[in-house]
């Protein structure tokens, strides 16, 4: 029964899932657009995108810290693979 949440699809979906909600509350309330110039905002996006992105995946921390302690390592695994997916699109926005 305690490995009924243990599979690498709940870890890759919930590694999804946790880094997106964290980086929508970081744009509505950290850096609030008011701007009225759309290239003005798209360049601002552009520069700070991978910032943001970056640190919208520290929810994932969490969630990897509780699958190993509660020795969920399928979920852990999958959770570590959008890590590195998050990483991985971070590295490629730097680079643009």
């Amino acid at each position: 029964m305690i490995r009924k949440f243990d599979s690498t699809a709940l870890g890759t979906i919930l590694g999804i899932i946790a880094p997106l909600i964290s980086f929508l509350l970081i744009l509505k309330f950290v850096y609030p657009f008011e701007y009225s110039d759309k290239s003005l905002r798209s360049f601002w996006m552009f520069i700070m995108a991978p910032k943001i992105i970056s640190l919208g995946a520290l929810p994932n921390l969490g969630l990897f810290m509780l699958f190993i302690y509660t020795n969920r390592l399928k979920s852990a695994r999958g959770v570590l693979g959008a890590t590195i997916l998050l990483a991985i699109i971070v590295f490629v926005l730097k680079l643009a």
